[in-house]
């Protein structure tokens, strides 16, 4: 009875992180973890892309995020992709030619990655048509580059894939931001959830340098933050959902791990097809 129940342990376990690999680049074996939906499921898919300034994290570190999600009926897709800037960082004194490759690097595997759950849907329980994808920090730079891809005209071969059509349901964007504004447009946008704090030292809340850097250091380039895709949503008249955290930095961008009620609610209420109005929702310091 015992060995039946540690069998039956190791089974379950494996059934809730499989292991897919869906390339191999640079002599690295690209990875993402599949979270099969608890119960029936709802038939919704998420792709989520870690954090770590394109020089560390894991798949594995999201783990709360993506078994909060399964367990609520969703079907999870935790991805690995090439880390650019391994052994070094993403700071101000890396200069800003060798940040913009750090970030399309990975756009170039998000890409690939979605692409790979698209074609396999069928074997994977993947519904394009309620695809979403998801990213923290660095993951939220990369999938918000791919919706809104400055990258796209330097590798058409990849990316006419995504321009013939919006290939996503919607979008979770924790403390993330563009480098470039303007690809946003009324044709492209997807309704987005956002969760940024206020005095982000890493990623600008707003509309500043990234990190920070000043002018004259070699990592200085301007960064359109969470709140200013909002914004700019909100003028188009776009579904957007906006959470303030009043005097929080840059710790926000782990809060899909606790806020995975919200989540649900948001990612159900697009599913529904009910149109809905951009909101901002503050959260007072200290709540």
């Amino acid at each position: 009875m015992r060995i039946f129940l540690m069998l039956l342990l190791c089974s379950t376990a494996l059934r809730a992180q499989d292991r897919i690999d869906y390339a191999v680049k640079d002599q690295d074996t690209l990875y993402m973890l599949h979270y099969a939906p608890e119960g029936q499921g709802n038939g919704i898919t998420v792709m989520h892309v870690h954090g770590g300034g394109f020089s560390g994290g894991s798949p594995a570190g999201d783990q709360a995020f993506a078994k909060g999600l399964q367990a609520k009926g969703y079907n999870v897709f935790s991805i690995s992709y090439r880390l650019f800037l391994k052994g070094s960082d993403f700071g101000c004194g890396t200069a800003t030619p060798v940040k913009l490759k750090a970030i399309s690097t990975a756009v170039e595997d998000v890409a690939d990655a979605s692409r790979y759950l698209i074609e396999k849907g069928a074997s994977l329980k993947v519904n394009p048509s309620k695809l979403y994808l998801s990213g923290s920090s660095a993951g939220a730079e990369a999938i918000l580059h791919l919706l809104y891809n400055p990258f796209a005209a330097s590798d058409k071969a990849r990316y006419s894939y995504f321009a013939e059509k919006q290939r996503f349901k919607g979008a979770l964007v924790f403390a993330g931001g563009l480098v470039d504004i303007n690809p946003v447009t009324t044709t492209n946008w997807v309704p987005t959830l956002f969760m940024h704090g206020t005095t982000d030292e890493l990623v600008p809340y707003g509309t500043a340098a990234h990190r920070f850097c000043s002018a004259d250091q070699p990592g200085w380039m301007i960064m359109f933050g969470d709140k200013t895709i909002f914004e700019k949503g909100k003028r188009m008249g776009k579904h957007a959902l906006l959470y303030t955290y009043v005097g929080r930095g840059h710790e926000v961008s782990g809060y899909m791990n606790r806020e995975v009620p919200k989540i649900d609610q948001f990612l159900q209420s697009v599913n529904s097809g009910k149109p809905m109005k951009a909101l901002e929702i503050i959260v007072p310091k200290g709540k």
